[in-house]
């Protein structure tokens, strides 16, 4: 098997290999609970299991420069801005927005308490700009035309209007980037140069860590290819119902958005290819890593559940024993801990039996390859 460098993943890495490993499906996880009934299907051979991962780009000089921007905020002095006070560019905003064109919601637009810069975005020309002077705690009405090279073709050139709501605003204060105290603070060296040097090494390693979750995207990919099962159209949709329920669903009954408005965009995702299609690829691969969990009797340890408590401990900022003690008390959420853990040992069981081969390894760039 091949193996990850050992040097430590970046916080923001690890998250998103939680995100990204844990790819059971909506409908496997009720399967738990009786709640949906889904094809048996026979194991997937593992045989002659092998990936290949492109060389990945190194790190650009943009890249640099954003991570250092990032950086900067972070170490920024902060003053909440007191409810009634309006926010400015540069400022850190929570806010809830949703967007409509064509009279109808505007797929993923939803979002809920969503922390951001208040900075304008290529991608939503005018929108952000617009929020410029919104009071913390007013909500207003924005319209911008969606550009040429939007993300959902039938909306480019669309008229588009947001509705935002201001939560809370941060004034950033930065200190001179010349000063001991900034480099004090950022804890990377004394001189611009050794910060811009450390930053190069932390991209190289979350590079590292994004082709170890490439290849196990690209080996559970072949686990879905060989998952042999006909999968019939009503289990599709009741997949995406599930997914739309606990992620856009969810944030638009949340904004308590018209009945309408949020049945066209659920159909909307039913009836989008590309949502269908990872639908069916979750499906393939959750079906295939439950027939391995039972050909090859797999068990989850304590040891997994710690460690799979840890990190859900970690993401909401609660020690395990708080996390332990919730879980006892709502059955259904331990179900789904015990149900994630074990998808990651099956997730575990086949990459140590998979073949990876990195494009350009060799070269030691990633320091990745075969054991």
């Amino acid at each position: 098997m091949a193996q990850k460098p050992s040097s430590q993943p970046m916080v923001s890495s690890e998250e998103a290999a939680m995100r990204r490993r844990v790819e059971q499906s909506a409908a496997a996880r009720a399967l738990a609970t009786g709640g949906v009934e889904l094809p048996k299907v026979q194991p997937p051979s593992l045989e002659n299991l092998e990936v290949t991962v492109p060389r990945a780009t190194a790190p650009s000089r943009d890249a640099l420069l954003e991570r250092y921007h990032e950086l900067r905020r972070e170490h920024a002095r902060r003053r909440q801005r007191s409810p009634g006070e309006p926010a400015a560019l540069g400022d850190e905003v929570v806010l809830d927005i949703l967007g409509f064109a064509h009279g109808q919601p505007i797929p993923g637009s939803a979002r809920l308490r969503l922390r951001l810069e208040l900075a304008p975005r290529p991608v939503l020309p005018g929108l952000f700009e617009g929020m410029v002077g919104l009071r913390v705690g007013d909500s207003t009405r924005l319209l911008i035309t969606l550009p040429p090279g939007y993300p959902v073709e039938g909306l480019r050139g669309a008229k588009a209007e947001f509705l935002v709501m201001l939560h809370e605003a941060w004034e950033l204060t930065f200190l001179p980037e010349d000063s001991a105290e900034f480099f004090t603070q950022m804890g990377r060296g004394m001189t611009l140069e050794e910060v811009m040097h450390s930053i190069a090494e932390e991209l190289e390693e979350q590079l590292s860590d994004e082709l170890w979750l490439e290849a196990e995207q690209r080996v559970l990919d072949e686990v879905a290819e060989r998952t042999q099962v006909e999968l019939p159209a009503s289990l599709i949709d009741e997949e995406l119902r599930r997914a739309w329920g606990r992620g856009e669903g969810r944030t638009l009954i949340s904004l308590n958005t018209p009945l309408e408005h949020q049945e066209f965009s659920l159909q909307a995702w039913l009836a989008d290819d590309f949502q269908r299609q990872d639908a069916v690829r979750r499906l393939r691969v959750s079906l295939g890593l439950q027939a391995l969990i039972e050909s090859g009797q797999l068990q989850v340890t304590a040891d997994d559940l710690h460690g799979l408590l840890d990190r859900i401990a970690s993401d909401l900022g609660l020690s395990s024993s708080e996390v332990k003690a919730a879980l006892k008390e709502d059955r259904g959420a331990a179900r789904t801990v015990a149900q994630t853990a074990l998808h990651l040992k099956a997730v575990e069981y086949v990459m140590d039996r998979a073949r990876i081969h990195f494009e350009g390894a060799e070269e030691g760039r990633a320091q990745l390859g075969k054991a």
